[in-house]
C-alpha cells in the first residue's frame, strides 16, 4: 500500500516541491498550510507519516505536536529554521521520531522518511503473516508485542502509548534485557545509524519512556543509566510464542 505523507508547512512553493518530489519517489502527500487545515486533514485521512513545521501563522508546531500525541501514534518528522539544542529536545520529548533544521537537502529528508516508516512497520516476515519464533516479551507487568507492535500493562488491561522510535528503542532493550545496550549500538539498531541523531537526542527518548513505563516511579527505573557506556534494562524478561507458551 502507498504511504501517505502529510506534510504541514505556511511554504506553498516549498510544499509543492516536496509533493512532486515525493510522488515521483512513490509517496502519495498531503500538504497543509495551518494547524487548522492540518486537523481537517487527518480528520479525513490516515496518514502514514506527518513532516511538521514548527512555525505555523496560526499556532505553534509545538502546540500541534502535543494534540496529535494525545490520541495518535503517527510517526512524525518536525522541521524548524532553529537550530538550537533544546528545540531538538522539546520536540523528541513530544513524540517527534525524528528533528530535521532548514535549509535541508530534499535527499536527507527522504532518508529520513524512509528511516522512520522502517522504524513504525512490522519486519517482511510479520507482513506475510508469519509469527516470528517469539511475539511477546514480558517484564515487570508490562507486555510487549512485536507483532501488534504494542505495549500494555497488567496482563492487556492498559495500553500504554508509545511511538514508533520508543517501541523500536524499548524492543531492543527488552531483548537484550541485563546488558549494556551503548549509544553506538543503539544507535544503529533503533535509529539506522541516523546523522542527525545525537547522544542527547537519545537520552530524551530515554527520559520519555521512563515516565511511560515505570508508572510515575523514575527514582526506582527498570532502565538503568550506566554512565559512561548506555543503558540497560534491569528486569527479568520472559519471552512467549504467538500462542502464548513461554519459551
Amino acid at each position: 500500500m502507498q504511504d501517505h505523507i502529510l506534510i504541514v508547512d505556511d511554504d506553498r512553493q516549498l510544499t509543492s516541491f516536496l509533493e512532486r518530489f515525493l510522488a515521483k519517489q512513490g509517496f502519495r502527500a498531503t500538504s497543509a498550510g495551518s494547524g487548522e487545515q492540518m486537523r481537517m486533514a487527518m480528520a479525513r485521512h490516515d496518514f502514514s507519516l506527518i513532516i511538521l513545521d514548527l512555525i505555523l501563522p496560526d499556532v505553534d508546531g509545538f502546540e500541534m505536536a502535543r494534540e496529535v500525541r494525545r490520541d495518535n501514534r503517527v510517526p512524525m518528522i518536525m522541521l524548524s529554521a532553529r537550530d538550537e539544542v533544546y528545540d531538538r529536545i522539546i520536540g523528541l520529548e513530544l513524540g517527534a521520531d525524528d528533528y530535521l533544521t532548514k535549509p535541508y537537502e530534499p535527499r536527507e529528508l527522504l532518508a529520513r522518511i524512509r528511516s522512520v516508516l522502517r522504524r513504525s512497520k512490522p519486519a517482511d516476515a510479520e507482513l506475510a503473516g508469519a509469527l516470528p519464533p517469539v511475539r511477546f516479551l514480558r517484564f515487570g507487568d508490562l507486555t510487549l508485542d512485536l507483532v501488534e507492535r504494542r505495549l500494555t500493562r497488567d496482563g492487556g488491561a492498559e495500553d500504554v502509548y508509545l511511538t514508533s522510535t520508543e517501541f523500536a528503542l524499548l524492543r531492543a532493550l527488552a531483548q537484550g534485557a541485563g546488558e549494556v545496550q551503548t549509544r553506538e549500538r543503539i544507535l544503529e539498531t533503533v535509529y539506522g545509524n541516523a546523522v542527525s541523531i545525537t547522544d542527547r537526542a537519545i537520552d530524551a527518548h530515554i527520559v520519555r519512556l521512563r515516565r511511560k513505563i515505570d508508572n510515575g516511579d523514575a527514582a526506582d527505573s527498570m532502565i538503568r543509566t550506566v554512565h559512561g557506556s548506555g543503558y540497560l534494562l534491569a528486569a527479568e524478561v520472559e519471552a512467549a510464542q504467538g500462542d502464548g507458551t513461554s519459551e
